[in-house]
C-alpha cells in the first residue's frame, strides 16, 4: 500500500511540474503616432483659457505578451507623414496635426510587421486613434462602439468612416464591459464610456514595474483628471465623469499609474519606442 501511495504522489508531482505557468506581458512599446497643436485650450478646460494654445501628444502602444502581440490604438493615418511633413490643419477644427513618422516604420524598427499583430483594440473611433492597418488582427470593440461605427448613422458620432472600411470584415470580439484579453489578468480592456459611446481604456500589468492604465480619451489632461472635469464636446460628459471616478477607484485597488494619452507634459517622462518598458 505504501508503495502505491508513493507512486501516486510521484505521479501527481510530475504532472504538477508539467503545468504551464500563466502567460504574462513581457514588455510594452510606447510609439509616437502624431501630435497636434490646438489653438484654444478652453475647449478642454474653462473660458479662462480661451485663446491659449496647447500641445497634445498621441501614442500607440504595442504590448508583447507571451501569447502574442497586441496593439492599442493606431494614431493618425500614415499617409500624413509622407504627404504633409510640415503638418496640416484639420478642416473645421482648432488642430494643426503633425505626423513625424509612419506607424509602419516605427513597427519595423522593433522588428514587427502589421501582419504579426494578432490582437488589436482602439480606445475609440476618432481619427487620431484609428488608422486602419490591422484588418488581419482580431479586433476588440465595445458593442456600442461597433454600432456607432458600422451602424446607420456614423456621422452622428463623429466617426472617421474611411478609417474603418478595411475593418468591416475583421474578426471582431464585441464587448459589453471589461474584457481580459489573454485570460491571465495582465491585459484588461476597461469600459470607460462618455467621450464616445463605446470608449474603452486599457490596463497593462508590467513584469518589472507598476501596472498602467492607458487612458485613451477618457481624460485628456492631468488638470481635468484632478478636477474630474469632462469637456462639453464629449458624447456624454456626465458619463465621462462617472468613468473617471470608477477608474480612480480601480487605480487605488490595483496600484496602477494613469498614463494620459494626450497630456504632452506627462508624455515627456515616458520612454518611447524603440526603447521599451518592463
Amino acid at each position: 500500500m505504501n508503495r502505491i501511495v508513493l507512486v501516486l504522489v510521484l505521479l501527481f508531482a510530475g504532472c504538477a511540474g508539467m503545468e504551464q505557468q500563466p502567460a504574462s506581458v513581457e514588455r510594452m512599446y510606447v510609439i509616437p503616432c502624431g501630435e497636434s497643436v490646438a489653438s484654444d485650450l478652453s475647449r478642454w478646460t474653462t473660458s479662462a483659457d480661451a485663446g491659449k494654445s496647447v500641445l497634445l501628444s498621441d501614442h500607440c502602444y504595442l504590448i508583447r505578451h507571451a501569447n502574442g502581440l497586441m496593439l492599442w490604438d493606431s494614431g493618425y493615418a500614415d499617409r500624413f507623414a509622407a504627404s504633409m511633413p510640415d503638418g496640416f490643419r484639420a478642416p473645421g477644427t482648432p488642430f494643426t496635426v503633425f505626423v513625424r513618422k509612419p506607424l509602419v516604420q516605427s513597427l519595423q524598427e522593433i522588428g514587427v510587421a502589421p501582419a504579426d499583430i494578432q490582437h488589436f483594440a482602439l480606445s475609440h473611433h476618432h481619427a487620431d486613434h484609428s488608422a486602419s492597418l490591422f484588418a488581419g488582427s482580431t479586433l476588440y470593440m465595445q458593442a456600442t462602439g461597433h454600432e456607432a461605427i458600422f451602424g446607420p448613422e456614423p456621422q452622428k458620432y463623429g466617426v472617421a468612416s474611411a478609417n474603418f472600411e478595411r475593418l468591416r470584415g475583421a474578426r471582431t470580439v464585441k464587448l459589453n464591459g471589461d474584457h481580459d484579453v489573454f485570460g491571465d489578468g495582465s491585459v484588461i480592456i476597461k469600459s470607460t464610456p462618455g467621450h464616445t459611446p463605446g470608449h474603452q481604456s486599457l490596463f497593462v500589468r508590467l513584469p518589472k514595474s507598476a501596472p498602467v492604465l492607458l487612458s485613451g480619451d477618457m481624460v485628456h489632461l492631468r488638470v481635468n483628471w484632478e478636477l474630474k472635469r469632462a469637456p462639453s464636446f464629449n458624447f456624454n460628459p456626465e458619463q465621462s465623469v462617472r468613468s473617471m471616478n470608477a477608474m480612480q477607484a480601480f487605480l487605488k485597488d490595483t496600484g496602477a499609474r494613469l498614463w494620459i494619452n494626450h497630456d504632452s507634459e506627462q508624455s515627456k517622462t515616458i520612454p518611447k519606442s524603440p526603447a521599451h518598458i518592463e
